[in-house]
């Protein structure tokens, strides 16, 4: 049993498991968004550059040209480049390129995969005011090795994630397995005690007692069928899952009768009125022993939280099962967490916490909805549809 996880153990899981995954997501993404971008900005300094010195060359190889005096001029052509002069007007005078240049306003351009520098010089050689440099542009950084190592790191981000979530979480664990331990090793020495006082309790002769005597055997009764009670939820819920199954057609409504008749001295101790509409003979396939403590639990908590000199209202009809009191009711956010095992919102009352943790395990076992509507300082309706 301690090896299980609870709905809150869970809950705690998926919460650390999704903070930590995010914010480390969010950290890995923002690292190789960054590197990727810094790649990209040096590789666009870097062409930069490059066309440059390609048109610092362009220009030395035209003042070479200037100071031949020669008759004839061959305009310089390189392997690395194409390149052109315009005037001051920006007119074209010479190019060795595959398109021609309209706009002036960018010193740095790309266009049809071809990088594109535009510089001034002075003095202007053959008339040339500009020069234009054309190259093929390098090639763009390629994010694919960058997108599988981001991948590599999310998968092994997530694979350590969860053991690191299981080492947080191990201490939780031991408490919980610590505290099922002892509610077991309780369970066991209570059933001797219980079974003693109740069996003693039954053998008393009530027509020889006065009536001081037969309030005190009152209240002992009342209090050895709570601990009872409890001891029962406890049996259930430790050894549920080692029991077999023994569904048989049950008669629901002579359950509810005895279920009722069984809580009527823990009822009349807070002089609460229990209101019957009860449809006889209303059959259900289910394990007797769970179907009383589905029962027993919902009444016992009618009768717990319910205020003094109340009704209890129990309705039975071919598919449903009502139980409504008129208690201090429980909050949107109460009703949203009551399944949680040793969950318990007052303190003032006894028990584990470990009730509506039994109910939710059966009504689910044997496809039975449940519903509870409660307001606070009004009280609390639930109930049940197969």
């Amino acid at each position: 049993m301690g090896t299980n996880l609870y709905s809150g153990e869970k809950k705690t899981i998926l919460y650390v498991l999704s903070l930590y995954l995010s914010s480390t997501l969010l950290l890995i993404t923002t690292l190789f968004a960054s590197y990727y971008f810094y790649e990209q900005d040096k590789l666009f300094h870097q062409e930069k550059d490059t066309l440059k010195k390609y048109a610092q060359e362009l220009e030395d190889k035209l003042s070479l040209l200037n100071d031949e005096n020669s008759d004839k001029y061959k305009y310089p052509r390189f392997e690395n480049f194409k390149s052109a002069i315009y005037d001051i007007d920006k007119k074209l005078i010479f190019s060795t390129m595959d398109d021609k240049v309209d706009d002036f306003n960018d010193e740095y351009f790309t266009k049809d995969a071809h990088s594109f520098c535009i510089s001034s010089i002075s003095p202007y050689y053959f008339g040339a005011a500009y020069t234009v440099i054309q190259k093929e542009t390098s090639k763009v950084f390629d994010p694919t090795k960058l997108i599988f190592l981001a991948l590599i790191t999310i998968i092994f981000t997530i694979i350590t994630s969860f053991f690191l979530v299981n080492i947080v979480l191990k201490p939780l664990r031991d408490n919980i397995k610590l505290l099922d331990n002892f509610i077991k090793d309780t369970t066991h020495e209570l059933n001797t005690p219980i079974s003693t006082i109740l069996a003693n309790i039954e053998t008393i002769d009530a027509t020889n007692c006065d009536e001081k005597s037969l309030k005190k055997l009152q209240r002992i009764k009342i209090a050895s069928l709570s601990i009872s009670n409890l001891y029962q939820d406890l049996v259930y819920l430790l050894l549920n899952h080692k029991t077999s199954l023994q569904n048989e057609k049950l008669n629901v409504s002579e359950i509810l009768h005895q279920r009722v008749i069984y809580f009527a001295n823990m009822a009349q101790l807070k002089k609460l009125e229990f209101v019957l509409n009860i449809q006889e003979n209303v059959f259900f396939t289910a394990d007797r022993q769970k179907m009383e403590r589905l029962i027993d639990n919902i009444l016992s908590n009618a009768i717990k939280y319910t205020k003094k000199a109340t009704k209890i209202k129990i309705t039975l009809t071919s598919n449903m099962l009502c139980i409504e009191d008129e208690g201090k009711g429980m909050s949107a956010e109460e009703i949203k967490n009551i399944y949680e095992r040793y969950r318990r919102f007052d303190k003032t009352q006894g028990g584990f916490g470990i009730g509506y943790s039994i109910i939710k395990s059966i009504i689910n076992e044997y496809g039975i909805n449940i519903e509870i509507e409660s307001k606070i300082d009004k009280g609390t309706k639930v109930t049940l549809k197969w």
